[in-house]
Formats: C-alpha cells, sequence, structure tokens
C-alpha cells in the first residue's frame, strides 16, 4: 500500500506539470513554442530533483530508519503537491514559483527509491522476486485508475491544480500506514 501511495504522487506529478507549465507559460504570454521549451526545463527541474532525492534516500534510511525516512518524505511530498499545484498553480504570476516548487517536489519524490531498498529486506529469497514484482504491478494498476480519475476531476472542476493537490490525501493515508510497515535497518535479510 506504501507503494502505491508513491506510485499516485510520482505520477500525479510527474504527468500533469508539463501540462501545467504550458498553461501558466501560455497566461504569462509566452508563445507556443516557448511554454514548450519551458515545459521541458520544468520536467528537467522535476527530474534533478528526484535524482538528488533518490541518490539522498540510502544513506538517510540506513541512518534514521526505514519508517521514519519514508515518513519525512510523504510528508515533504504532501506539503510540496500542495504548494505547487494548490498554491503556486493559482498565483497572480505562478510561473516561476510553480516550477521552483517543482525541484522540492522532486526531492520528496525520491520516496519511491525506498522501495528498491525496503521491499527485498522484507522478504525470504524464495518469494523476494515475486513479491517485489507484485507489489510494483499493484501500486502501478491503483495508480494508473488514479491518474483517469485526476482527468475526469479536471474536466469537471475545470482546473488542473486542485485535483493534483488533492493527491496529498493519498500521502495522509500513506503515513498512516507507516507504523504498520516493518522496520528493517540493521536486520539481517530473511534466507
Amino acid at each position: 500500500m506504501l507503494l502505491t501511495v508513491a506510485i499516485i504522487g510520482l505520477w500525479a506529478g510527474a504527468v500533469y506539470e508539463p501540462t501545467a507549465i504550458i498553461f501558466l507559460a501560455r497566461k504569462a504570454g509566452m508563445t507556443l513554442p516557448q511554454a514548450v521549451r519551458m515545459a521541458s526545463l520544468g520536467t528537467g527541474l522535476l527530474s534533478i530533483g528526484t535524482i538528488l532525492g533518490c541518490l539522498a534516500l540510502p544513506p538517510l534510511a540506513e541512518r534514521f530508519g526505514r519508517k521514519f525516512t519514508l515518513a519525512i518524505l510523504l510528508r515533504g511530498m504532501c506539503v510540496c503537491i500542495v504548494a505547487s499545484f494548490g498554491w503556486a498553480f493559482y498565483l497572480q504570476n505562478a510561473l516561476y514559483p510553480f516550477i521552483a516548487a517543482l525541484f522540492f517536489l522532486g526531492i520528496f519524490g525520491g520516496n519511491f527509491a525506498m522501495f528498491s531498498l525496503w521491499l527485498p529486506e522484507q522478504y525470504d529469497t524464495s518469494v523476494r522476486a515475486t513479491a517485489f514484482a507484485f507489489a510494483t504491478s499493484f501500486g502501478r494498476f491503483i495508480g494508473a485508475g488514479v491518474n483517469f480519475l485526476l482527468g475526469a476531476m479536471v474536466r469537471d472542476m475545470g482546473t488542473l491544480g486542485k485535483p493534483v493537490a488533492l493527491t496529498a490525501i493519498a500521502f495522509g493515508i500513506g503515513l498512516l500506514l507507516i507504523p504498520l510497515g516493518e522496520e528493517t535497518r540493521g536486520k539481517v535479510l530473511p534466507e
């Protein structure tokens, strides 16, 4: 379930941010080619943030534990998705604050890397690959369904920011689920 939460947020931000940037750039008076270029730059900034978040995650998880580190990253994701899509998207001159918020959204989006570490530590060798494959596939099916739901919400609400910002609810649910997870820091892999 925690991996599903991570996928929902990662996909919501990554799928809708180019459209949001193009919309905001056009609103700011840019031509379509300029707006598309700006969306590419914003996507690059989000990606750089995500890479940095993924690189920072293993040392943090080793120092503070998997559950605590994931809780910090989910909280950050919750705040950043609301700050970018729920707040910055609606500012008078929204383009640059929105793009700046995407960098931090990317950093906390590095939470996805936790599962490459944590999932294999929870299962013995006989089912490790199957468990990992099931968890990641199940999460992707749910994440895809949420993206269809988001598309319908964008259509019905007539705006992009608020529906995507509502994915913060998934991170709140994830925070409630973390105590149910097994802390594996410092433990020997199950045989």
